[in-house]
């Protein structure tokens, strides 16, 4: 026998009293399971919130890292081009006065270009101890520079160098000098 039933038997409790207790237990405990459901249910909200506050963190850093790898890209491309910029500045052997026009191909191929030069720089070509370079001042900057001028340049700028043949000896002008 249960307590409500010695309780009722006993007439310390009524019916009406007994039945609204049981209500009230059962309230209670369906109260306390939704309560319990509900708990769950904020818990797996918030575990799912943090899921996707890590997710939307993650995704921030590999763009942002994305962005600070194309950003030091372009600075170094920057660099490279100041640099390559100062070095044919420096080294710029083209004579205002000279006359004879040295024509070449341009480095894609497509069209021949003319540039100034001297007998002596235009023999020096020849030999491979100057190089024709791609200058960025327009588009017809074509800067006269030494060989190893040239060959520093084609490290970090390749597309810089236009002419640069082969060095071979000075047998010409020893010819020349023979023959005098």
């Amino acid at each position: 026998m249960s307590l409500r039933d010695e309780l009722l038997k006993a007439g310390l409790v009524s019916a009406d009293k007994a039945k609204k207790l049981d209500s009230d237990g059962r309230k209670q405990d369906h109260q306390r399971k939704k309560n319990q459901a509900l708990a769950a249910e904020e818990a797996a909200r918030q575990v799912e919130t943090r899921r996707q506050a890590g997710a939307e963190a993650a995704r921030k850093r590999e763009q942002d890292r994305r962005l600070n790898l194309e950003r030091e890209a372009e600075k170094k491309q920057r660099e490279l081009i100041a640099r390559a910029r100062q070095l044919i500045d420096s080294h710029r052997l083209n004579d205002p006065q000279a006359e004879i026009f040295y024509n070449f191909l341009d480095s894609d191929g497509h069209w021949i270009r003319a540039i100034r030069v001297t007998p002596s720089q235009r023999k020096a070509l020849a030999m491979g101890r100057l190089a024709i370079l791609r200058g960025d001042r327009d588009e017809f900057d074509f800067p006269l520079a030494p060989r190893e001028t040239a060959m520093k340049l084609a490290e970090f700028a390749p597309n810089r160098v236009m002419v640069l043949h082969p060095e071979s000896e000075d047998s010409d002008a020893e010819e020349e000098e023979n023959l005098s």
